[in-house]
């Protein structure tokens, strides 16, 4: 009864364990789900950053480009709208010519060419501003996704460890119950075999009883 007893308790310890075995292979399993996932997102991220990162490169040789024009004039934004306005100044104040004011209308027109040109450099500074933004934005998201790919990658590692563990402690119980469960096969054939045995002494001492009984009858004749 004693090994019954023990054989049931190491079943159900086996039992229990399979049920932790699940748990954590399902654990194990889902962590090794979200680490492709945000992997997956924090690529897309990055992807994005690089492309990003490709058109601030082109805005910037564009506004180069366009920053060495001024260079070459020694000219800026206030420049070029202070000279438009002396220019305008002249014509409306001077009563040039009509030779004088058509070369100072053509100087006025290639300085509002300029003036639009150096609008053209503060909208790509604007556009240059705010893709940097963005890539700050998405180089942090990137950070927070490769974070949790680490977080899930270090809660797989630990639940297929333990879970190697727990089908280590199986296997041992697994031999403790073939064990338990010889012994108590070995012993229930014994007791069959002395209950057997008794029968048999039993019936043996009933035959000699009997045969004592008819050697009394026998001799009281």
């Amino acid at each position: 009864n004693n090994l019954k007893d023990e054989l049931e308790k190491v079943n159900n310890e086996i039992k229990e364990l399979y049920e932790n075995a699940k748990e954590l292979k399902e654990k194990r399993n889902n962590a090794n789900e979200n680490v492709k996932e945000y992997k997956i997102k924090r690529e897309e991220i990055n992807k994005l950053v690089k492309e990003k990162i490709e058109t601030i490169r082109k805005l910037k040789k564009e506004r180069g480009d366009l920053l060495s024009e001024f260079k070459e004039l020694r000219l800026n934004k206030d420049l070029i709208s202070q000279k438009i306005q002396q220019l305008e100044t002249i014509i409306e104040t001077k009563c040039p010519s009509l030779e004088e004011e058509r070369r100072l209308v053509a100087e006025i027109e290639s300085y509002k060419k300029l003036l639009e040109k150096s609008e053209i450099i503060d909208d790509l500074n604007k556009k240059i501003m705010s893709l940097s933004e963005e890539i700050s934005k998405l180089v942090k998201k990137s950070a927070e996704e490769h974070k949790k790919v680490l977080e899930n990658a270090k809660v797989s590692a630990e639940s297929h460890q333990k879970l190697m563990e727990v089908y280590a402690q199986i296997n041992k119980l697994k031999e403790k119950s073939k064990e338990l469960y010889s012994k108590l096969k070995k012993s229930k054939t014994e007791s069959k075999e002395k209950r057997t045995e008794k029968k048999k002494e039993e019936k043996r001492k009933k035959k000699q009883a009997q045969k004592d009984d008819g050697t009394q009858e026998e001799s009281e004749a």
